[in-house]
């Protein structure tokens, strides 16, 4: 495939997924799991990261669509500095390139309780996003994703449990 090509079909998913997105974006936001969820950052929220649990690679569209890890990391919030969990998705290129608009979810599960703690929300099509950490590391946590793909829930899975 000439260089030429590559470009010409990059600038067109481009712009095909920009046209999706923003006829997507408020089916996106309006997600009724998530009212009230933080913007997901793009880089690891905490220092001394390592991770805690197994992977799940998770599947969309008979495909290998996003992993999902746990980690644990000094972090900081309101009030202080301490050892805290957080949840990763990350969307794997060979889902990214279809140009599709998508949205990731990402929190940490806790044993016996029925929602997440530091749910967050990706911007449209982010490849990696992080939950917010939390101070959960006492408790047994699972990281937890989940991809909406055209504003409505396509695939979700979580890590291995972490006691």
């Amino acid at each position: 495939m000439s260089p030429l090509h590559r470009l010409a079909t990059t600038f067109a998913a481009l712009v095909a997924a920009a046209t999706v997105a923003i006829g997507l974006a408020p089916a996106a936001s309006a997600a009724p799991t998530a009212p009230t969820a933080l913007v997901a950052s793009a880089s690891q929220p905490c220092s001394s990261v390592r991770q805690i649990g197994d992977r799940k690679v998770v599947s969309d569209l008979g495909m290998s669509a996003f992993t999902v890890r746990q980690y644990i990391g000094w972090c900081s919030d309101s009030r202080g500095s301490a050892w805290m969990n957080f949840a990763s998705v990350y969307v794997w290129d060979q889902y990214h390139v279809r140009g599709f608009a998508y949205r990731s979810y990402a929190g940490v599960a806790v044993r016996g309780e029925p929602e997440t703690r530091g749910f967050t929300a990706s911007a449209n099509r982010q490849q990696l996003s992080y939950s917010t950490p939390v101070r959960t590391t006492a408790l047994c946590t699972q990281g937890w994703g989940k991809l909406y793909r055209a504003g409505s829930e396509s695939a979700q899975g979580l890590s291995s449990l972490a006691c």
